[in-house]
């Protein structure tokens, strides 16, 4: 295949075995942190460690400090070692994260904030709001 004189090889295989969506010892972690069903619920963890980081200590965490905090809240953390230390694990999911508008970042180191709607991940969801409609 070329472009524009250029040849191009294009392959469905790739060596690469890091990408935490098809590599097997990082998927089920990036999975579960990037759910609709889950990713609400580590995200509102991250968060409140921002708030939390942040205030203590006048500026903003690293990735590496955010994902180190969420990994004590992990039961199956022993498992999951090698995806919480991934780096791509990190950055995929917090870009993630921001393209859901709960936290923010730029490309310098201690730059992570919340993002314009992390306020959404604190709100009862509308089957809790109902529950407590009813009692």
């Amino acid at each position: 295949m070329t472009v524009e004189g250029k040849e191009c090889v294009v392959s469905n295989y790739s060596v690469r075995e890091d990408k935490p969506w098809s590599a097997p010892h990082l998927a089920p972690l990036f999975m579960e942190l990037t759910a609709d069903e889950t990713a609400p619920v580590w995200a509102r963890r991250a968060v409140t460690f921002l708030h939390r980081y942040a205030r203590e200590r006048d500026q903003s965490p690293t990735f590496r400090e955010v994902f180190t905090d969420l990994a004590t809240h992990d039961l199956s953390a022993a498992e999951h070692q090698a995806a919480w230390t991934s780096s791509s694990v990190r950055y995929l999911t917090m870009a993630h994260w921001q393209r859901r508008g709960w936290i923010r970042f730029r490309r310098e180191a201690r730059t992570l904030r919340y993002g314009p709607t992390a306020g959404e991940l604190f709100a009862p969801s509308p089957a809790r709001k109902e529950r407590l409609l009813q009692t």
